[in-house]
């Protein structure tokens, strides 16, 4: 915890507040909404992570605009497909499922 807490203050000089927030918590909103064991998110959000770091910089170069904005705007990106398309989670498929129950009570 202590590194945590020690890595996060010396990000919020070097890359903003913005990078550190939204680093540190959507990478684990969306490994939550795809698995409930915590091994399993935890390299979930590994991943989430780097890629939303690469693609967020490759964005920024096409683009031409403030990296961290671009990574924050990919990872936000990924989380509202997740969350609309999560298997346990998703509102999709959360419509999906009552819909199917709704016209089986009917027939």
């Amino acid at each position: 915890m202590g590194l945590v807490s020690l890595t996060t203050v010396a990000s919020f000089e070097s890359v903003g507040a913005i990078l550190v927030v939204g680093m540190i918590i959507v990478p684990a909103a969306t490994a939550y909404l795809l698995t409930e064991k915590l091994s399993s998110m935890i390299f979930i959000s590994m991943g989430v992570g780097i890629l939303c770091s690469i693609f967020g910089y490759y964005l920024a170069y096409i683009l031409d605009a403030s990296i961290a904005g671009a990574m924050i705007s990919v990872a936000g990106g990924l989380f509202l497909l997740v969350f609309l398309f999560s298997p346990s989670h998703g509102i999709v498929v959360k419509k999906l499922i009552r819909r199917k129950l709704v016209s089986k009570e009917t027939v």
